[in-house]
């Protein structure tokens, strides 16, 4: 009888012990949710504040200040030994490597515009990581333009050229509305007859924070209408500069529209670089398109609107 009471004593202390166990299990899982409710909460309105801090900057957005400054600038002459085989070859060469940046004081069009200055021009491999970074320095981007003048040193030692020079200028355009556009102008020479320049227009939205694509301006099922309204614009050019019978540069297939271009105050103007739809001596190539053209195949975030002064006045007769 004493050795039955006993286990059912020890029973108690057992099942209490259990009970004790599983209620501070319980205790603990029920601190668990709520910490993770708060720390749910923090997130929640931690994202709300950005976006809040996104609206209001968005609205307020500044006229901006730019200063254009010197990011690299190297240049030198190189002499070279008269070559009894070559008398042509010249007794010395220039290297130059030259490069300036836009200073905003807007910290993350700064970076879009040092990103450009190398991926618009360098092999995207040898910058991948640069540009995949949530942040490039300005050091980094000088460290890539030093690697470019030593290589152009050692070609010219190497070939015995003439010059071999490259050169990146930024401009601000200026800006309207929610757009603000920049250029930068790329000069590569490597002793050769002539260099080669270009022009990239780059139109930030400052709603988006990103460069604008021609994909961001075109409906998606309308970009055979865009190539035929450039190729007639393209057509007309030839016709206006060289008569009715001379043929285009390109052939309608090899035909295309850049992903190139800017705002004008009628429409846009896509740019083409030397030789893609022109001999050389004709440098880049404007084709001008007016909104009225563009209305039917443009989305309408890039079109003017009556902020613009589009359509508030209407003709009584």
């Amino acid at each position: 009888m004493k050795k039955s009471l006993i286990a059912v004593v020890v029973s108690l202390f057992v099942l209490s012990a259990c009970d004790d166990q599983v209620s501070q299990k319980l205790l603990e899982a029920e601190k668990k949710i709520v910490q993770l409710q708060a720390d749910y909460q923090r997130s929640q309105e931690s994202l709300k504040a950005k976006e809040t801090e996104l609206a209001q900057a968005k609205s307020v957005f500044p006229a901006l200040q730019v200063e254009i400054v010197k990011l690299f600038d190297k240049q030198e002459t190189l002499k070279f030994e008269k070559s009894e085989k070559d008398e042509y070859q010249p007794d010395h060469g220039v290297v130059s490597v030259f490069a300036s940046q836009a200073k905003t004081g807007v910290e993350w069009i700064d970076q879009i515009l040092l990103k450009q200055l190398i991926t618009s021009y360098y092999d995207p491999e040898r910058t991948k990581a640069l540009v995949e970074s949530e942040r490039v320095t300005e050091a980094e981007v000088v460290a890539v333009f030093a690697q470019q003048y030593e290589e152009n040193k050692n070609n010219a030692q190497t070939e015995k050229a003439a010059g071999y020079e490259n050169t990146v200028e930024t401009r601000y355009i200026g800006q309207r509305n929610n757009i603000v556009t920049f250029t930068q102008f790329f000069y590569h020479y490597s002793g050769g007859a002539h260099g080669l320049g270009y022009t990239d227009y780059l139109n930030i939205d400052v709603n988006k924070q990103a460069v604008i694509q021609l994909d961001d301006l075109i409906h998606p099922t309308k970009h055979n209408e865009l190539l035929e309204l450039l190729w007639r614009a393209y057509e007309a050019r030839t016709r206006d500069l060289y008569g009715s019978n001379e043929t285009p540069f390109v052939k309608k297939a090899d035909f295309f529209a850049p992903n190139n271009f800017y705002f004008t105050q009628y429409g846009i103007n896509f740019v083409y670089a030397p030789y893609e739809i022109g001999p050389y001596a004709e440098g880049e190539i404007e084709l001008s398109l007016y909104f009225d053209e563009l209305k039917e195949i443009f989305t309408e975030a890039y079109l003017p609107s009556k902020k613009d002064g589009v359509g508030l006045y209407i003709a009584p007769f």
